[in-house]
């Protein structure tokens, strides 16, 4: 095959990405430019069973696949038969991680693409580069370069589609904070502790926005973030939303406020799906690689430092100065140009 897909299995093809939940939001300019080259093929998109209802979400799939976050080989013959019950014959696979590899292959898909990798290439007919010379790109840039495989090319990635998440419906306990105005969503954590911008901060940033009278609205899933939150939520005007929330729900809550503040994460990314301004705290990524896909609404702060990016494992400081010097002063400032 010369690099299109033919009539003969034009019609079902499986995009995979397994992990983790801004990765598949990363995906999503994908996925658009795939069914604006070709709007009549059927797109299933495989994730964990943890990411379903975001990939349900996501403009242009027409069916989730899902499989477990931890498979035997019994999932991989339940995800054969599935996909050739489905008459799948195009797998792309923008992760090519061991588990993602595994899946592509066993799928048993006729062209099989993934990226080029030191000892995962048995898995794909059809190879794409990571990354090219020059400098870096941004993650989104680089999953959509796969695409190349079918043809399509993937230089100027769209914006995000908009998602009518005000529209969501929500349960009788969001409701009253969904109308609250003004307020700020405030995420109390980050992926891992060299992302984490401290406690500290968290409390006087949230202090000090309820004093401005702007109710301060408290998310996270750690047990960690879950036990920051009830200390923050002693102070008048701050409110515990903390703990599981469907995407749906979380998505609602975001789009109704006046911001967003929070470290480099899932919820952030899931954020940028919102028309609602990002205050975005990065330290050891780069954001010219995973920064919010947007330009508008959109305040990065960073301190800029020669040891990022680093590879989260330790820090040659010890103290992860790269989040833990971001000024308080800073990010609340950057949060009241905002506030109306």
């Amino acid at each position: 095959m010369a690099g299109n897909l033919d009539d003969s299995f034009a019609s079902d093809v499986l995009f995979m990405r397994l992990r983790l939940l801004g990765d598949i939001v990363f995906t999503i300019p994908a996925v658009a430019m795939f069914k604006e080259r070709f709007p009549g093929t059927r797109l299933h998109y495989v994730v964990e069973e943890r990411f379903q209802e975001v990939a349900g979400l996501i403009p242009g799939v027409d069916h989730v696949i899902t499989v477990p976050r931890r498979r035997g080989w019994r999932d991989l013959l339940a995800f054969r038969r599935r996909v050739r019950e489905l008459g799948v014959r195009t797998v792309i696979d923008f992760h090519s991680g061991p588990a993602s590899a595994l899946l592509t292959r066993a799928s048993g898909a006729r062209l099989r693409v993934g990226y080029r990798t030191p000892n995962r290439n048995w898995a794909y007919n059809r190879l794409i580069d990571r990354s090219l010379p020059g400098p870096p790109v941004h993650s989104v840039l680089s999953q959509a370069r796969l695409l190349e495989a079918v043809g399509i090319v993937a230089a100027d990635p769209p914006p995000y589609p908009a998602i009518a998440a005000r529209s969501f419906s929500v349960p009788a306990r969001l409701a009253p904070l969904i109308d609250m105005q003004p307020k700020v969503v405030l995420h109390l954590g980050a992926g891992n502790r060299f992302r984490d911008w401290g406690e500290d901060h968290f409390f006087d940033l949230a202090r000090r926005l309820a004093a401005d009278k702007t109710a301060v609205v408290l998310i996270g899933g750690s047990q960690e973030e879950r036990q920051r939150a009830a200390r923050l939520s002693h102070m008048p005007g701050v409110h515990d939303l903390s703990g599981p929330l469907a995407v749906r729900e979380l998505l609602a809550l975001i789009a109704a406020a006046s911001a967003y503040v929070g470290a480099d994460s899932g919820p952030l990314h899931l954020a940028s799906l919102t028309p609602t301004p990002l205050v975005a705290l990065y330290g050891p990524n780069r954001t010219e690689i995973s920064g919010p896909w947007r330009r508008q609404e959109l305040e990065i702060i960073e301190v800029e430092m020669d040891c990022r990016p680093c590879s989260q494992r330790r820090c040659k400081y010890g103290t992860i100065p790269c989040m833990r010097n971001i000024s308080t002063d800073r990010v609340y400032e950057a949060v009241r140009q905002f506030i109306h």
